[in-house]
């Protein structure tokens, strides 16, 4: 079996478990591949990472559309992505090397700037500079002009996403069963205007109408590319969809409960 591998840079605890799973992997005679910077050119069966939410977002990068299960644990802070416990990874890598491991699939956004495609777990965020002018948003659904407002940008997300920054700022919580695409304007300068639910096979198209504006794109957190108003943003779901290896302890609302602190006296 062959087993890519991302560590959280920096971190001891995950430079020791590290170390432990080599051993264990060695011992059942996996191969292990570091993907630190990029996937080797043997096909893998699984990627292990370890850390937090950030690295598995940034395997999530590398892995795309290949299809590639992911295995996070969580060694960060929330960790919605990163739901597997420490204690559990040993049982989880022996399914895995029975090929009896179990995963969810989880949507992808692909995004279109011009010439350049990105893909995101999360979300594709349109936003302008910290100090930076409001700025006017041209929005379209399916060819529809649904809407231009003016505010700090746009957030655009996933079902896995909506507990991210689509949360932060002020978006709805949705499962990542539910095949949907979340639309959660920053800061508009409108009453009136709410974060919007859509079917995932939407289309969405977004232009900056300001002219000389700060405005940035970002995908899963990392900087994409800087944005003028000749620039048109297309976004669909991607065809295929991730894999995410699950905790077996557990459930999506038992994450929800125990992360966000619900239902404490």
């Amino acid at each position: 079996m062959k087993i890519g591998l991302l560590v959280k840079q920096g971190s001891k605890e995950a430079k020791d478990l590290a170390l432990k799973v080599k051993r264990f992997l060695k011992h059942n005679s996996c191969t292990v591949f570091s993907v630190a910077e990029k996937l080797p050119e043997q096909k893998l069966d699984l990627i292990l990472v370890l850390g937090g939410d950030g690295t598995l977002l940034y395997s999530a990068g590398l892995v795309g559309e290949k299809g590639i299960p992911i295995l996070g644990v969580n060694l960060g802070g929330l960790g919605f992505l990163t739901e597997v416990k420490e204690e559990e990874l040993l049982f989880l890598l022996a399914q895995a090397i029975r090929s009896e491991l179990k995963f969810e699939e989880r949507m992808l956004l692909k995004t279109e700037a011009g010439r350049k495609k990105y893909l995101a777990l999360n979300d594709t965020v349109i936003g302008k500079a910290i100090y930076s002018r409001m700025i006017d948003i041209e929005l379209k659904v399916d060819g529809y002009e649904l809407t231009q407002f003016r505010g700090d940008g746009i957030i655009i997300s996933t079902p896995t996403g909506s507990t991210a920054y689509c949360l932060s700022a002020g978006g709805p919580i949705v499962n990542p069963r539910i095949s949907s695409i979340i639309i959660t304007p920053l800061c508009p300068h409108s009453l009136t205007l709410r974060p919007l639910v859509i079917p995932a096979h939407s289309q969405i198209s977004l232009r900056i109408k300001t002219r000389g504006a700060q405005v940035y794109l970002t995908v899963d957190g990392r900087p994409a590319k800087s944005l003028t108003e000749k620039d048109i943003i297309k976004i669909t779901s991607a065809k295929q969809p991730l894999k995410l290896v699950s905790s077996p302890t557990m459930s999506y609302y038992e994450i929800l409960r125990t992360k966000l602190g619900w239902g404490w006296k």
